[in-house]
């Protein structure tokens, strides 16, 4: 690969707050963030085009080579950048800032992904989030309940459903517990990137002392570790739809996408207090948590010993409902 390439990558996990960490790594003078967000360059082997789910290609659906021959002023959430070529160019504004990022949750789960990463940028740094699995499943179904890709109002017949799609993989089903199985995922990168350049931090730390885990972050990408980021924001809150059939029939036809594409940011944002309330969001049963807990309590136990950190906290907690 040619040109500017990126010194760090954030490579998961999904709900885990990987979009309020794109957005404080963005505000960091020395710090370049691709304007694509989710490029899911690396994961490009593992995608099966041919059976993507509607809403999944509704927002995916890009002019990638006009965009990237303009001025890239405004920011695209998530794309599938596939050629080399393209990669690179989300790079051509880079100046003298010292780190270079972009975060794709897709590396972390997708199985050929670290190799690819690693024969293209052996040296990058890689940066993962990882959250209690049960609450990083219970946080993206009520995102798809939220954004119309599903109605199902029942958590374990949700999970049982999408289990039982004939098609599975990134963007064709929607992986609820796959994505939380850690312990493999995070296993690819330490067996081929040296410990050094592997930062792993925990959902919990960012939550309760964002500055502080920040700052470490910060300190890792060796730029200056307290530059005055505003951390008062949250990104994508939990909510539920007004309107619920209606969201989803929007979604469904790809009317949703298409007000996405066409309406600015600031409109965006208005028109989310009218789509969406706080209110009525759905709360985890103690049977469905217990459930979950025994589904994934092997593989926490691996993934603690793999990474060295104590995770017994993530069993038998009350959940908070779901940001990114």
């Amino acid at each position: 690969m040619k040109g500017t390439q990126p010194t760090f990558l954030v490579v998961g996990a999904v709900k885990a707050g990987t979009t309020s960490l794109h957005e404080y790594l963005q505000q960091h003078p020395e710090v370049y963030m691709s304007p694509v967000k989710e490029t899911n360059h690396f994961s490009d082997a593992d995608m099966d085009f041919a059976h993507f789910n509607v809403d999944y290609r509704q927002d995916i659906d890009h002019n990638l080579d006009k965009y990237l021959a303009g001025t890239m002023d405004h920011k695209i959430h998530i794309a599938h950048v596939r050629t080399a070529a393209q990669y690179s160019l989300l790079y051509k504004n880079v100046q003298d800032e010292k780190a270079i990022g972009e975060v794709s949750n897709s590396y972390l789960y997708c199985p050929s992904t670290a190799a690819a990463i690693h024969q293209a940028l052996p040296a990058v740094q890689i940066v993962m989030v990882l959250r209690n699995p049960v609450d990083r499943l219970y946080s993206q179904y009520l995102m798809n309940l939220k954004l119309g890709k599903i109605t199902e109002k029942d958590l374990l017949t949700e999970i049982a459903h999408d289990a039982a799609k004939e098609h599975k993989g990134w963007g064709v089903s929607h992986l609820y517990v796959e994505v939380g199985m850690y312990h493999e995922q995070v296993k690819r990168y330490l067996d081929l990137f040296p410990r050094e350049q592997v930062h792993i931090m925990l959902f919990d730390d960012f939550k309760q002392d964002v500055a502080g885990a920040m700052s470490d972050l910060f300190g890792f990408l060796g730029v200056d570790p307290a530059p005055g980021i505003d951390y008062s924001k949250r990104y994508n809150e939990a909510g539920m739809p007004r309107f619920g059939k209606l969201n989803y029939w929007m979604t469904q036809i790809g009317l949703y996408g298409l007000f996405k594409k066409l309406f600015p940011d600031n409109l965006k944002q208005r028109l989310k207090s009218v789509i969406y309330t706080q209110k009525g969001i759905p709360k985890i049963t103690s049977e469905e948590r217990k459930q979950l807990e025994d589904l994934y309590r092997e593989d926490v136990e691996r993934l603690s010993a793999l990474i060295g950190r104590d995770l017994s906290h993530w069993f038998s907690q009350d959940i908070e409902g779901g940001d990114d």
